[in-house]
């Protein structure tokens, strides 16, 4: 449903998603970015734009060695700052190891934070983006987190921020995964309108969260999201603006945004399915 199983084909379509997708010129050094995870065929193009540009425009000698993912509850597993402490997430491209080391030592200082693989197990989010880092970075290591729809998911993005920053760690970037606005279609209802007006409706209701996002106005983002329901990951967003905050950034760049129902109808104009899903590629400096 969201990339190919077989490791030929997914490798190529990581490798298209990348080279069509040129990192735009971010000045000064980019020090987090939010990602869609929806299908690649609807938003690798925008996943791959936000990490190529953070591993791009990281500021290090090199680029980032690990990467702490900040995901979605879709499944109601997560309860706080749930982290995948060891061992590795298996991709078509092969294993992607998680930062075991890391892992502990955030564990250690933040006790808002607790080890709970299990919180991942039905959980897309963070798993989306996977194949796409191991493609760009074949040795990238990966901490991942689920974080909570809650104010505790500000806290969390702060003390991990705090965290990286205390040691001077810059060969970690952070990197969260949110969807916008999900309307019409496959959701069972139509109360913004059918396909165009629903389309038009999700395009504003995304505009306002990403005016939010970019001003880096984090109390603001989770009542915007629990009052308007235009991010399923919000406390994903939450909590990477949160450490972007403490790392040193100061304003947020929306690359790129766009949604299922604009993708569909450029590949296909005849399309007939009205869902409309957001999408935005976003980084922080």
């Amino acid at each position: 449903m969201f990339y190919e199983s077989e490791q030929a084909s997914c490798q190529r379509n990581a490798q298209a998603l990348l080279s069509a997708t040129p990192a735009p010129a971010v000045a000064p050094t980019v020090l987090a970015g939010i990602v869609p995870h929806a299908g690649w065929r609807y938003s690798g193009k925008l996943a791959a734009k936000t990490i190529k540009t953070l591993l791009g425009n990281s500021g290090q000698s090199g680029v980032p060695r690990t990467v702490i993912l900040f995901g979605a509850d879709h499944v109601g597993t997560v309860q706080m700052g749930e982290v995948y402490p060891y061992g590795v997430w298996e991709t078509p491209l092969g294993d992607v190891e998680v930062d075991q080391l890391l892992a502990a030592e955030l564990l250690q200082e933040c006790s808002l934070l607790r080890g709970n693989p299990g919180a991942h197990a039905r959980e897309h989010s963070i798993e989306v983006q996977i194949p796409i880092l191991k493609e760009l970075l074949p040795d990238v290591k990966i901490v991942p987190i689920g974080v909570p729809v809650d104010p505790l998911a500000i806290q969390i993005g702060a003390a991990v921020g705090r965290f990286l920053s205390a040691r001077h760690r810059g060969d970690v970037c952070v990197l969260g995964s949110t969807d916008m606005t999900h309307t019409g279609g496959h959701f069972g209802h139509r109360r913004h309108g059918p396909g165009p007006r629903a389309e038009q409706y999700a395009r504003a209701n995304d505009a306002r969260l990403l005016s939010l996002v970019e001003a880096m106005e984090v109390e603001k983002v989770l009542p915007e999201v629990q009052q308007q329901h235009n991010a399923c990951g919000g406390g994903a967003l939450a909590a990477t603006i949160a450490a972007a905050h403490q790392l040193g950034a100061t304003r947020g760049t929306v690359l790129e945004y766009t949604n299922s129902y604009v993708v569909s109808r450029e590949r296909n104009p005849s399309e007939q399915d009205d869902t409309t899903v957001g999408y935005c590629s976003v980084v922080f400096n």
